[in-house]
Order: structure tokens, then sequence, then C-alpha cells
């Protein structure tokens, strides 16, 4: 009896473990001017078009369709996203070499009914890992901006913190020949 109960305990772990990376998923929790916590399977991340003279652009979109709250998150996008632990700034270095850094985007709400829009000051992002088209992380960041019932104070602050597993998109292969290069 106690094998079977280990044996079963064995597998329900296993599944667990793998469960939360084999789908695309991401969670978040905010806290201070709006206060909320979404989950949500919609999580992608890839290529932005690039504009002229602009840089490459990688981005992790988490909720941008539907649900109670999105967030993008994203980089220069010269190279794969390799695991690490990144900061989250407000402005692109001067220093082209200056390492890799996050920018960050949070809506609560939905396009019909928003609450507020907010710019990661700080914080950070951590890639756990990238495999295939798959990729994981954590992230938790402080963001300013404002909310919908009062358009006029951009001072409002929220801290955003989750973790996600992103799917990559068509422009994944774009993204990996440019790490070739």
């Amino acid at each position: 009896m106690f094998a079977r109960s280990s044996i079963f305990g064995l597998f329900a772990a296993s599944a667990l473990s793998l469960q939360p990376y084999d789908v695309p998923s991401f969670r978040l929790a905010a806290t201070g001017a709006v206060n909320l916590a979404v989950t949500s399977q919609e999580a992608t991340y890839g290529l932005v078009p690039k504009e002229e003279n602009q840089r490459r652009i990688i981005a992790i979109s988490l909720g941008a369709r539907r649900g109670n709250a999105s967030l993008t998150l994203y980089t220069q996008g010269d190279e794969l996203l390799r695991p690490g632990r990144y900061p989250v700034r407000s402005a692109w270095p001067k220093e082209p070499d200056s390492g890799r850094i996050f920018h960050a985007c949070f809506i609560a709400g939905t396009p019909e009914h928003p609450v507020g829009g907010f710019h990661g000051e700080s914080g950070w992002v951590t890639i756990t890992r990238v495999d295939g088209r798959r990729m994981s992380g954590e992230f938790e960041l402080s963001a300013r901006g404002m909310l919908a019932a009062d358009v006029n104070d951009e001072n409002q602050w929220v801290t955003v913190r989750g973790s996600f597993v992103a799917d990559g998109d068509s422009t994944l292969a774009e993204i990996q020949q440019l790490s070739v290069q």
C-alpha cells in the first residue's frame, strides 16, 4: 500500500512540475493604485516589426487581447533572450553596450473598461528558461501612471508581480537568425 501511494505521489508531483511549463500562461498581481490578480493562458513573445532607424525589440505580451489586465515587457531584440535577471528601467541606456534592460507597460482593466495605464520605472525581469518555442520567467516592477478616473494625475503607483510561460510567435525564427549573425 505504501509503495502504491509513493508511486502515485511521484507521478502527481511530476505532472504538477511539468504542467505549468507545458501550457502558455501567466499570473500577475497588482497592488497600490490598482489592486487585482489575473491568471490567463494568453502569453506570447516575439519580435516587434522594425521601423526605419529603430532598434529591434522583443516583446513578451501577457494578456494583451483579453482579460482584466495586460503587461508587456520589452527589450532590445539584437539577440535571443538568455536566462538571467535583468533590470526594468524607464528609458533606454545611451550606451549601446550597457547590457540588457526591460521596459514594462501595465494596463489595468479591459479595452472596453480601462482602469489605468502605467509604465515601469524600476524592478526586474528574470528569464528562468528558454528552450524551443517556450520561455519562462518572473517579474516584479514598480510602475507609475494614471487611473482612468483621473487622467490628469500621472503620479499613481502600482507594484506588479508575477510569472509567465510564453510561446514564441512566428517571428521566433528571425530572432534565432539574428543570434547566429
